[in-house]
């Protein structure tokens, strides 16, 4: 594996439950690919002079171990496939003082003109170089919670609404949210999310409750596993809704679906599937569901409801 980044856990980037937001994970494995731009011969991909460009199209994340506040890090990683106009890389996220995996990543990236986002087929030296940058896709980087099927074909505005899927967030893309083309940033996949989860009583119905008691916050919803696929790619000024369901529920984890659509359209930005918890903060570790939670969750369950 290559170093591809270093750095750490910056406090403005850390949440609620005092640990690194899941949206930071992800925007510093974008400056890793980054990096590996670079290594394949793509200098500047992600400048505004760009001739090509890499964009996501999947990614995959499993978080293993918390980043806290100024806790060192480092992304390792490599190219795990290639395709004729694509790549996939394969990237370890460490925490550099205990040697622990923090979180894994595995994204489809496109090769694709920067401006009107399609793909097109790799030179000869690009193809060179990322075979010197091949690495073995570790055990770990693969999906534990979440089966690697076909993303779903019908995601709309009219399907949520016949499913019953609930309603936790809604807003708009800022120009804070757009890379140099114009186009929003990976990471914002996961942040408008992140931010309209805690309405989502369904999913998360003991922490609604501790919330709803104004008692001091000891249980939160944390994820364990995420995949997102990137379907059309917003821009600053387009709005969006969140629809969300439950799949399936455990007693130590439940399976979380949620859609995030365009309200004007209908047509989906992008859908994701989270395998999600709820964490003790004081103890730092995961709490099982109740009874009656489970009961709840599994109630909740949509049949045929997926990414």
């Amino acid at each position: 594996m290559h170093e591809l980044w270093r750095g750490n856990a910056n406090a403005w980037e850390c949440d609620e439950l005092g640990h690194l937001n899941v949206r930071y994970y992800v925007d510093k494995a974008m400056q890793a690919v980054g990096t590996l731009s670079d290594m394949i011969g793509m200098r500047g991909a992600f400048g505004a002079e760009a001739t090509a460009t890499l964009i996501v199209r999947d990614l995959h994340v499993r978080f293993f171990a918390e980043a806290r506040p100024g806790a060192p890090l480092v992304i390792e990683g490599g190219v795990g496939e290639i395709s004729d106009t694509g790549l996939t890389a394969v990237l370890m996220m460490r925490h550099v003082a205990q040697g622990r995996l923090a979180a894994s990543f595995t994204m489809t990236l496109d090769h694709a003109d920067p401006r009107n986002a399609r793909p097109f087929a790799w030179t000869q030296r690009a193809r060179s170089a990322m075979d010197v940058l091949t690495v073995a896709v570790p055990d770990e980087a693969g999906p534990r919670g979440i089966e690697r099927v076909e993303p779903a074909r019908e995601v709309s505005l009219a399907r949520a609404d016949a499913l019953g899927l609930a309603a936790p967030g809604r807003g708009r893309f800022g120009p804070q949210d757009g890379d140099i083309f114009g186009r929003m940033r990976p990471e914002c996949a996961i942040a408008k999310i992140s931010d309209s989860v805690i309405h989502f009583r369904d999913g998360f119905p003991e922490q609604w409750a501790n919330h709803a008691s104004g008692e001091p916050l000891r249980h939160a919803s944390a994820l364990l596993e995420l995949r997102i696929v990137y379907r059309t790619y917003p821009r600053p000024g387009d709005g969006f809704v969140v629809r969300s369901g439950v799949t399936a529920a455990g007693e130590k984890v439940r399976s979380l679906v949620h859609w995030v659509l365009d309200p004007a359209t209908g047509r989906p930005w992008w859908s994701a599937q989270g395998i999600g918890c709820t964490m003790d903060l004081d103890a730092r570790k995961l709490v099982p569901a109740g009874a009656e939670t489970l009961k709840r969750l599994q109630a909740a369950a949509i049949p045929g409801l997926t990414i």
